[in-house]
């Protein structure tokens, strides 16, 4: 076993201890302590630009006793202070579920999914990367923790679509250049975008025409298709327009071929079963209600998918 490095003092939180190990190069090593002796081992890897990758691994026998986060911490801690590195990150097998937590409690956020990363046994493995910059604030903090959360939080596409109608209660739909079926003027909402902002952009982008944007109609839950990740649909209010509104429209081409009023058999020809499902309900609903759907359906609906 290599010797205590005389260099580097001993960390401690009063429940664990990191004694450090003689360091290799830009390798700093050290033997987690507990209960008067060894629980696992640790480590720090100076990659450049005061960046350091963080390894850890605990004996059996002591996990889930909170020593890892503990050691994690004061890894941390001594690699933003005696090593004056910027950024430390941790690269995490996608199925050690332990390991995640074990990184989330110590101040690591979770940036992202490395796909086939690492062959483990012959067979490519995910791996999640966390990391903590020296300006974030602990974990102990409200702001650190607020940081935290959000970093682990599902991420679920909302997208906003317009009900723009004619006098004779028709609905405009939209034939776009990237797929068969017809959709309703809007799209997905950006980061921070409202989602009645993100109707207004999305339906200027595509139309060329600056609508006012009414009531909320429909909230509708979207189960995961043909590789998508399940969404959120909201349909909001276009109003109510003569004929003349089509010829005021400029086009996007890149995304829209044409667009007319339609009634509901014709959207049921031209739409997906959910989308028409959906159109269904939210013209025959009770003036101002606004309704929730899930597939375009009322929840429990064994009506197919989309």
């Amino acid at each position: 076993m290599a010797e205590p490095d005389p260099v580097h003092p001993t960390l401690s939180d009063g429940v664990v201890s990191l004694r450090a190990l003689e360091a290799e190069a830009l390798l700093h090593s050290f033997i987690v302590l507990a209960e008067d002796g060894p629980v696992g081992q640790l480590a720090i890897q100076e990659l450049g630009d005061a960046v350091g990758q963080l390894t850890w691994a605990t004996d059996q026998s002591y996990q889930r006793r909170g020593f890892a986060t503990r050691a994690v911490r004061l890894a941390t801690d001594y690699a933003f202070g005696a090593l004056r590195l910027d950024r430390v990150q941790a690269e995490v097998d996608a199925r050690n579920h332990p390991a995640l937590r074990i990184a989330a409690r110590a101040g690591l956020r979770r940036e992202g999914l490395l796909r086939g990363y690492r062959t483990i046994e012959g067979e490519r493995h995910d791996r999640v990367l966390l990391a903590r910059l020296a300006s974030d604030p602990g974990p102990e903090t409200q702001a650190g923790f607020i940081g935290l959360v959000n970093s682990t939080l599902p991420r679920t596409r909302l997208i906003a679509h317009v009900v723009i109608r004619d006098n004779q209660g028709r609905i405009m739909l939209a034939e776009t250049t990237y797929k068969t079926d017809w959709e309703l003027p809007g799209g997905v909402v950006e980061t921070f975008e409202s989602p009645r902002e993100g109707a207004a952009r999305e339906t200027w982008e595509e139309l060329g025409i600056e609508l006012p944007i009414g009531k909320l109609l429909c909230v509708d839950w979207l189960p995961p298709w043909r590789g998508w990740d399940d969404a959120v649909e909201l349909l909001f209010d276009g109003g109510i327009h003569g004929p003349e509104l089509l010829s005021r429209l400029t086009l996007q081409p890149r995304e829209i071929r044409r667009v007319e009023f339609c009634t509901l058999e014709q959207a049921r020809e031209r739409c997906l079963p959910g989308t028409h499902r959906r159109l269904v309900a939210v013209v025959g609903a009770p003036e101002g209600r606004v309704l929730y759907l899930e597939r375009g359906a009322p929840p429990g609906s064994t009506e197919p998918i989309f």
